[in-house]
């Protein structure tokens, strides 16, 4: 208690150290706040867009959907995409990001991008470095080190002349009149300078659940970071329409190859019943036949759309079986009467998706490009299976209603024979004449999908500075400034205790409680 007494007694009796403690502290508090570089807050956002959400989504959300947008996975996914270094490097090299230039002002280096007064030739493979520029009475004084701490100096008193550095010839064209100032260049090769903008970004997703991502930068060089943004996001858009494209190209050429065949033989159907009737001189069926050849052509439709969709599992076991270790998309605009394969289907196309862009960013051997194959392997092997299974249940059920339909034929015998064949050639131009219209409206919905805009990406907030800087900020650097003013007196009086403690001199306090306990 006798200690604090004589703290609080030391205080009052030296409180002029404390006006000057806090005075100090306040003004080199605020010195750092007027010349520390201001940094402000660059903000970007987009949503994924969700398949739609009803029983028939159209052929546009089926094949987004396949491929794999949409989902929590998907937001995961796109995270890993715009933060990776296959798209920072388009990025650093569309925009030139090697080179950045600075100017001295107001004791600060300010970023002097886009308006580049001029700019720094360097010899061809050089190192990671940094050059200073001096203009001073009309004379240009040039330093550079590398990264590996060599420093040479050069002065020209025309910028048409090169400067003669240890990295070699060093020239400088001046876009503009250099004013006389102090200038800084560092040059980065393309593998730092990808890092060095990936670090500055950071990718976030509102919420586990969320379909939207934020791209954001705390930083001094706000106008560069607004538009290294802007053109993350310009690069992502453009490679995610691309990615929309890929199934739908899959498609048309599917659906291409089937209308071909299709026409052909319905060319064939056609010119045979033309001969036929002509030889037969069939002019009008039977009316009282009628309602039995009704009943027969419900289940030849029924049969036609099954052999469509056997034709389709055709297609894909055997693409399936014959694309070997080049993984490939499958066609999504088929159809599929089975929903659980037309899901596996989506999946199949997910995965193959996400491995064409893994490998944009892995090497060989790498473990999660070895893991995500494997995976694309054992999905095909089921996918495969799944089809296998498919295909008899579908020749089941074409059984099934071929003998319906059999059985329905039977009854027109009573007919002239002539007719019974005019009407089975009939059937059968009609069942191609409905899947060949079936494969042209395919075609043109998938058309359609191809040029259209749609992507499955939708920029909600493009790239913003916000004009409140966010560091330093004046209200915490004086508060701190003044509880260090504060605090430093009161080091002071320790300290100076600790030495009479210790010293030559005791301490008075604890000299009387000595004198106090011997006595």
């Amino acid at each position: 208690m006798d200690d604090w007494k004589k703290i609080i007694r030391w205080s009052l009796r030296k409180w002029y150290l404390y006006a000057l403690s806090l005075f100090v502290c306040l003004v080199i508090g605020f010195v750092y706040y007027r010349y520390s570089p201001s940094m402000y807050r660059v903000s970007a956002s987009l949503m994924l867009r969700r398949q739609a959400e009803h029983n028939t989504p159209n052929t546009q959300d089926q094949l987004i959907g396949m491929m794999g947008f949409g989902g929590e996975k998907s937001a995961v996914d796109e995270v890993e995409v715009l933060t990776s270094s296959v798209l920072m490097e388009q990025v650093v090299e569309r925009m030139r990001l090697h080179t950045l230039y600075y100017e001295r002002v107001n004791h600060q280096w300010k970023n002097l991008y886009p308006n580049l007064p001029f700019t720094l030739v360097l010899p061809t493979e050089s190192p990671n470095l940094r050059a200073t520029l001096n203009v001073k009475n009309g004379e240009y004084s040039l330093c550079i080190e590398d990264d590996k701490k060599q420093k040479s100096e050069a002065s020209v008193k025309d910028l048409r002349q090169p400067f003669p550095m240890h990295i070699g010839e060093v020239r400088i064209v001046a876009q503009v009149p250099v004013k006389e100032g102090k200038y800084r260049v560092d040059y980065m090769t393309t593998d730092w300078a990808v890092q060095e903008f990936r670090d500055r970004v950071n990718v976030s997703r509102s919420s586990r659940e969320s379909r939207i991502l934020h791209l954001t930068a705390t930083t001094a060089d706000d106008v560069l970071m607004r538009d290294v943004i802007g053109q993350m996001l310009s690069i992502y858009h453009h490679e995610s329409a691309s990615d929309k494209n890929v199934i739908a190209r899959e498609t048309e050429t599917f659906l291409a190859e089937r209308i071909a065949i299709v026409a052909r033989e319905l060319d064939s159907t056609e010119v045979a019943l033309e001969a036929y009737k002509r030889a037969h001189q069939i002019a009008n069926l039977d009316v009282a036949a009628e309602s039995y050849r009704t009943t027969g052509d419900m289940y030849e439709q029924r049969i036609a759309q099954l052999d469509a969709d056997l034709a389709i599992l055709d297609f894909m076991a055997k693409q399936l079986r014959d694309m070997g270790d080049n993984y490939t998309v499958l066609p999504s605009n088929t159809a599929i009467s089975d929903r659980a394969l037309a899901e596996l289907v989506s999946i199949y196309n997910t995965l193959v998706l996400n491995r064409e862009k893994l490998l944009q960013t892995a090497l060989p051997g790498n473990p999660s490009l070895d893991s995500k194959t494997e995976q694309v392997s054992h999905t095909r092997r089921e996918l495969l299976t799944a089809v296998e299974q498919s295909r008899q249940s579908t020749l089941l059920m074409r059984e099934n209603a071929r003998k319906q339909r059999d059985g329905y034929s039977a009854r027109l015998q009573a007919t002239p024979e002539q007719e019974r064949r005019y009407q089975e050639m009939l059937r059968e131009r009609n069942a191609k004449e409905k899947q060949y219209n079936f494969l042209v409206e395919s075609r043109e919905e998938n058309s359609l999908l191809l040029a259209s805009q749609a992507i499955p990406v939708k920029i909600i907030e493009r790239p913003t500075i916000y004009p409140k800087r966010v560091s330093p900020k004046l209200s915490p650097i004086l508060l701190m400034a003044f509880l260090i003013g504060l605090l430093l007196p009161l080091v002071g009086f320790f300290l100076k205790e600790f030495y009479l403690l210790f010293g030559k001199k005791p301490l008075p306090t604890l000299v009387a409680s000595d004198k106090k306990e011997n006595g």
